[in-house]
């Protein structure tokens, strides 16, 4: 008896021991490699998306693995290069060309002037006037990620290639080693192909629209550096409840009070019927595919996904909190932590 216990107590500290050092090992490469987490994200997002191409291509037209996997990279790659060129030379180089403070100070000045018939300020004068470093600040950490974006992008055509090389093989062995009963993964696999088109397809193609409809009203009323302001807009219409109305607000009454009424009334109107609506529009045509991802989960994702990936933590920061939250969700289903609420 005694023996027994004392083998079942050298099992488990051996199997301890052995947790130990791989958590250990994993901080350590975790660590040295952090640099391309973006990388590894990237790579493990647009397999998903391409993976019904893959299948198609090798299983149903018999393309071999390799061909199919250099075609499928050399696509994904044209694209991301495209979105890069628009991102880091047309709207980077209206960056230096933006002058923000005649816009903060005739903001300012409205405020005042509303302060003094009301008798208090209701909001500090010291943010507005902090607020068009603030705009460029932002813009800058966002965009001013070209060394980052070109190391993680080599990295992630890289692993991309091998995960689209291997295929099935991969998601056999992913399976096997997978710590879930057959009735949790499956509903692993349909929350991470909702998760990953909610927030690789449909936030940037929100974003995308948003960019389009605001850069064209700008466009019409002659404001300078368009795309500019029309990606601030993109930006800003991932905040809750204010979104878009942050940028296209401010410039609205810029308009008014520098002799432009009729633009600027135009401007706000323009914004809260079509520009920030658009993110609704796009839900609407992508309903069948598109969950309902809650806009905190969006805005806290964005906030943790720009220090850590630059410009892509506009994807993968809500992609890791959602990733997170399904985790948690499986482990409580998974050791029946649940209770049912009558």
């Amino acid at each position: 008896m005694m023996e027994d216990i004392t083998q079942k107590n050298n099992a488990f500290f051996r199997q301890l021991l052995f947790i130990v050092i791989l958590i250990v090992l994993a901080l350590i490469i975790f660590k040295q490699l952090s640099f391309f987490i973006g990388a590894f994200l990237g790579a493990g997002t647009i397999y998903i998306l391409l993976r019904k191409p893959l299948l198609k291509l090798t299983e149903q037209y018999g393309w071999k693995h390799w061909t199919a996997a250099i075609t499928l990279v050399a696509a994904a790659t044209t694209a991301l290069l495209g979105l890069g060129y628009l991102i880091f030379e047309v709207i980077a180089t209206e960056i230096p060309n933006i002058n923000t403070s005649k816009i903060i100070g005739s903001v300012n000045g409205f405020l005042r002037d509303i302060a003094g018939g009301l008798g208090f300020k209701a909001i500090p004068e010291s943010i507005i006037t902090e607020a068009g470093g603030v705009i460029s600040k932002i813009a800058a950490s966002a965009i001013n990620t070209t060394y980052s974006f070109a190391a993680n992008m080599f990295m992630m055509v890289i692993i991309l290639y091998f995960m689209l090389s291997a295929g099935r093989s991969m998601e056999g062995s992913i399976i096997k080693y997978f710590p879930l009963h057959s009735d949790k993964l499956e509903m692993v696999k349909h929350e991470v192909k909702m998760m990953i088109f909610n927030n690789a397809v449909g936030i940037p193609l929100i974003m995308l629209m948003q960019t389009v409809t605001a850069s064209l009203i700008y466009w019409i009323l002659g404001i300078e550096g368009i795309f500019f302001w029309g990606f601030l807009t993109a930006i800003a219409g991932l905040i809750p409840v204010v979104g878009a109305g942050i940028i296209y607000v401010p410039l609205g009454l810029f308009l008014i009070l520098n002799g432009d009424p009729i633009k600027g009334i135009i401007l706000i109107a323009y914004g809260i019927l079509i520009i920030s609506n658009t993110d609704n529009v796009v839900r609407i045509v992508l309903m069948k595919k598109m969950g309902d991802t809650h806009p905190l989960i969006v805005i806290f994702g964005v906030i943790l996904g720009i220090p850590l990936f630059g410009f892509w933590g506009i994807i993968f920061g809500p992609l890791m909190i959602s990733g997170f939250l399904l985790l948690l969700k499986i482990y409580f289903l998974e050791y029946k932590l649940t209770k049912d609420v009558e």
